[in-house]
């Protein structure tokens, strides 16, 4: 599309003005307050462009799905294989629990193309979701998703899809290695403690070693860390790696070594996924500027950001490649060369690959 035509797609205006107008219309009912609302206004279930956008309301009760996309976001997500979903809480109204993003990986570009409003975050709501997707994209046939380290929505998934290759989000890995430094009383040291946070970015290390590596690498460091990390190491072995029993093999993890391991998707295009998913975590708590927004509001800010990226959509269609932070690249570009060409010492190959990343 022409810059004369982008031109010519509907301005952003003020939200509030908007329903304010909706209602003085008499089409906007009042906020609803619980799951048990009649259905969503005509006018919050179309794109600015009124094309539709509400594409699934199972209707009032306590397990209410919203589902919305546009008919080009339909499109792109039944012609592309790799995926990335994710759930965000804070943004999401408060009769619902969880905003859930279905993103593809489209010519190299991270685009959302499913929203979902959820009320539960459990593996029933999620084969719901899958299934209410699949009446709406029947040809939906993912060959991999980048999701969460939850239980849940993996197990919907490989459900749903027997032959996906699932993997876990590093994004989310490091947020849950830093929540669990806060959760056990370190985060003041690892703040303030050069020593403390380099030998802690060593254990997130480890998801980039080969996968045959893992192990003796996660043994070798904590001989090496000795006192004072026993507590992170025991949460990590427990969660990531697997007990030893007493005849020296080791139990299965809650998260299987090939579901967390970054080594060979760092040579492909799994980091810039990871980073463009942490990029869009980011952006949409600005997009919608405050905390649990009442219903209505949200819809038309999530209205507002579809169009959004119905321009992003049309740009990468004329040719634009994804840009990159400058200091993004440098570190891809050093991961890549150890990742490629690793230090013959485990340690020494955890202490460089530290170098390059953080939590």
């Amino acid at each position: 599309m022409s810059d004369p035509s982008i031109a010519r797609l509907p301005v952003r205006d003020n939200i509030k003005r908007r329903i304010r107008l909706l209602r003085q219309n008499n089409q906007m009912v009042k906020e609803p307050n619980d799951p048990n609302f009649a259905s969503v206004p005509i006018p919050l279930t179309k794109t600015i462009r009124n094309d539709q956008f509400l594409r699934c309301d199972t209707g009032p009760g306590e397990d209410r799905i919203l589902i919305f996309a546009s008919d080009e976001q339909v499109d792109i997500l039944q012609d592309t294989e790799e995926y990335l979903v994710d759930g965000t809480f804070n943004v999401v109204p408060e009769i619902f629990y969880q905003l859930f993003i279905i993103h593809d990986l489209f010519r190299d570009h991270v685009v959302p193309l499913v929203y979902a409003l959820l009320r539960r975050k459990n593996a029933e709501t999620y084969r719901r979701l899958i299934t209410e997707i699949l009446n709406i994209a029947p040809r939906w046939s993912p060959d991999t998703i980048m999701l969460d380290f939850e239980q849940a929505s993996m197990g919907a998934f490989r459900t749903a899809f027997p032959n996906v290759l699932l993997s876990g989000c590093y994004f989310h890995r490091r947020q849950s290695i830093h929540r669990k430094l806060q959760e056990l009383g370190y985060q003041n040291q690892y703040q303030t403690d050069p020593i403390f946070s380099h030998n802690i970015h060593k254990i997130a290390a480890l998801t980039f070693l080969e996968t045959n590596s893992v192990i003796n690498g996660f043994e070798r460091l904590s001989i090496d860390l000795g006192d004072g990390y026993e507590d992170i190491l025991d949460y990590f072995e427990g969660i990531y790696i697997g007990r030893l029993r007493p005849n020296r093999a080791r139990r299965k993890p809650m998260f299987e070594i090939s579901f967390w391991n970054m080594n060979r998707r760092t040579t492909q295009s799994s980091m810039r996924t990871n980073n463009s998913a942490e990029a869009y975590h980011r952006r949409i708590g600005s997009v919608f500027q405050c905390a649990h927004p009442t219903l209505w509001v949200f819809l038309q800010k999530l209205i507002d950001e579809e169009n959004g990226i119905h321009a992003y959509i049309l740009h990468i269609c004329a040719g634009q490649t994804p840009k990159k932070k400058k200091g993004n690249k440098r570190l891809e570009r050093r991961l890549l060369n150890l990742v490629t060409n690793p230090h013959g010492d485990v340690l020494v190959q955890l202490d460089s690959v530290t170098y390059n990343i953080s939590l």
